[in-house]
């Protein structure tokens, strides 16, 4: 009888050990180190797509350096779809639970490997390979940034990733003009094109270094520690096999569940991302017959305009959800997202409307895009709770988000190859 209750005593200590202590969200613990959180996850985002906006927002230099070689259709398809398949490797074989370090820190390296390649070797192989490489950079650093965001109830971190997203290609495009403007205006015999673009890329080295900095300094703050701590050991004791599945422990979802619960998510972040990448910004950077733009200002047509036209636009639906988002229901999201798919128009008329108008077309198209990829990250579903299952879902949504870039810059490319377009 007393080895019998020994081996009961036994047992019920490991299975204390398997258990996995849940973190609640509490007001105090989110309001204390808010601004904290919400500026370094800003930035993070900011400096992740800073690379991929200074390879966009080159539009230019492609045209003139390489004419005929379609850089600004088989650069989005290759980046877009580095990023939807790396994504889907991250998930499929679970390397999301070897932590976020081992995939940001080595993302920011990559990007500063990048930088020095194109500077140092003008070549359109060497480009095409960068727009992939920073997609699927772009994987392994921003996936990890919308997973600490996940790890809260609250949608305003979701929301700073968003803003830095947006604050990239307005910053990148008014940089990219400014250094135009100032080449021109003192007569310079250098390129202003490929000055930017070196420039850019140079830019992108120093921010790196900086996000590497930001994000120790973000991950030892006291409320995002003990949230990754948790994961982390939830993820360790997965491994082992040794979970205890108790009324008041995480129920953790598997991604089917989730997606099933996400489904209506899921189709929105995608369905937004294919209608903005099917149009923009190969489309209408070659649509300059019909105003101003087709004379004196036709080398500024693509970039800044378009390229900056979309992005301010797309800034300000991102800052504009958190103050709407609760308006924003699943159902509203769908409707809207759909309601999107008139901008086809775009293609048909590009040619026949003044440019103005496309510009203004072209804006509204940025708002709907920030505003409605922002709200339907923000609004999770109530039946999803717990760290796991949060962060989880973000990487769902995140693979909508990616599926959506590179189909609609597949579909796009080949309309223009086959001259559909």
């Amino acid at each position: 009888m007393d080895d019998l209750n020994n081996k009961e005593n036994e047992n019920l200590q490991i299975n204390v050990v398997g258990v996995i202590p849940i973190f609640e969200d509490t007001n105090d613990d989110i309001l204390i180190h808010h601004n904290g959180i919400y500026w370094r996850l800003l930035f993070l985002n900011l400096v992740i797509l800073w690379a991929y906006q200074s390879l966009i927002s080159a539009q230019n230099y492609y045209i003139k350096f390489f004419k005929n070689d379609h850089l600004d259709f088989w650069g989005t398809v290759s980046a877009g779809s580095a990023m939807f398949f790396l994504h889907i490797i991250q998930l499929y074989f679970g390397i999301y639970k070897y932590g976020f370090t081992k995939r940001v820190i080595p993302g920011f390296i990559g990007y500063i490997i990048i930088a020095i390649l194109v500077m140092a070797f003008k070549n359109k192989i060497i480009l095409i390979i960068a727009f992939a490489s920073v997609g699927g950079l772009g994987t392994i650093t921003e996936s990890p940034v919308y997973g600490i965001a996940g790890l809260f109830t609250t949608g305003a971190f979701t929301q700073a990733v968003q803003v830095g997203s947006g604050m990239a290609g307005v910053l990148n495009v008014s940089a990219n003009t400014i250094i135009r403007l100032i080449v021109l205006l003192i007569h310079s015999h250098i390129d202003p094109d490929q000055l930017s673009f070196y420039l850019f890329m140079s830019v992108l080295i120093i921010l790196c270094l900086i996000a590497i900095y930001v994000y120790y300094r973000l991950i030892h703050i006291p409320s995002v520690n003990i949230r990754i701590n948790q994961q982390m050991t939830s993820f360790k004791q997965e491994k082992r096999g040794n979970i205890v599945q108790l009324d008041f422990i995480e129920n953790q979802l598997s991604f089917w569940t989730l997606t099933k619960i996400l489904k209506t998510h899921l189709f929105v972040q995608f369905y937004v991302l294919f209608i903005t990448l099917l149009l923009w910004p190969g489309i209408p950077c070659g649509a300059t017959n019909n105003g101003w733009f087709n004379n004196g200002g036709k080398l500024w047509w693509c970039s800044p305009f378009i390229i900056g036209s979309y992005n301010l636009g797309d800034l300000i639906g991102r800052i504009l959800a958190i103050k709407i988002h609760k308006y924003f229901s699943s159902n509203i999201c769908l409707v809207s997202s759909l309601l999107r798919t008139l901008f086809i128009l775009i293609i048909f008329y590009r040619y026949h409307i003044n440019n103005i108008f496309l510009l203004i077309f072209i804006i509204f198209m940025g708002v709907t895009n920030g505003l409605l990829a922002t709200v339907t990250f923000m609004v999770r579903p109530q039946t999803i709770r717990g760290v796991n299952n949060c962060e989880r879902a973000a990487y769902l949504m995140t693979a909508a988000l990616y599926f959506g870039i590179a189909t609609g810059s597949i579909v796009a490319a080949t309309l223009s190859l086959t001259h559909v377009v």
